[in-house]
C-alpha cells in the first residue's frame, strides 16, 4: 500500500494530539517560532523535511520505497519565576510523551510504515518566554 506524504504528516499530528493540552498551530512549519507573538503554550507543528529513496531494491507492485524525515516542533511556556528547573523539567517530560506518542501504533497504516526516532534539540526564545523543542524522526514507507 502506498502512502501520501500528507497522510504521514496527518497520522503523526493525530498521535501528538492525543497528549493532553497539545494543539496544532495554524502556522506552516517553516514559520513556527519565528515571531514571539505567534507562539502558544503546547502548540506544535509537524513538517515533512526531506524525502529520499532508501536505496533498497524496488519491490514488485510498489512505486517507490522512501525515507521521509519528519520534524515536530512544539512550544512550552517558561513562567518568569520558574524558568529553571521547574518548567524546564516539565518541558522535558512533555518531550518524552511526544516521542512515545509518535512511536506508538498507527491504526490503518501500522504495517505500512516504520518510524525511528533520530534526535531532539531545544532552543529558548530571546524573550525567555518559550522553549522550542524540535524532534526529528525517520519514517520509511511506500510513496504514492
Amino acid at each position: 500500500m502506498s502512502i501520501h506524504l500528507k497522510n504521514v504528516r496527518g497520522a503523526i499530528a493525530s498521535q501528538v494530539l492525543t497528549i493532553s493540552g497539545m494543539h496544532l498551530s495554524r502556522l506552516p512549519p517553516a514559520y513556527f517560532s519565528r515571531q514571539q507573538n505567534t507562539l502558544a503554550h503546547k502548540s506544535f507543528v509537524v513538517g515533512i523535511e526531506t524525502v529520499e529513496d532508501t536505496g533498497e531494491r524496488q519491490r514488485r507492485n510498489i512505486n517507490l520505497y522512501v525515507r521521509t524525515e519528519v520534524e515536530i516542533q512544539f512550544a512550552f511556556r517558561l513562567r518568569p519565576k520558574d524558568i529553571y528547573p521547574t518548567d524546564y523539567d516539565l518541558s522535558l517530560d512533555l518531550e518524552g510523551e511526544v516521542i512515545a506518542a509518535v512511536m506508538g501504533t498507527y491504526s490503518g497504516i501500522q504495517n505500512e510504515i516504520s518510524i525511528r526516532f533520530v534526535r531532539s534539540s531545544r532552543a529558548i526564545s530571546d524573550s525567555i518566554e518559550y522553549q522550542i523543542t524540535t524532534l526529528t524522526f525517520i519514517v520509511q514507507h511506500n510513496l504514492s
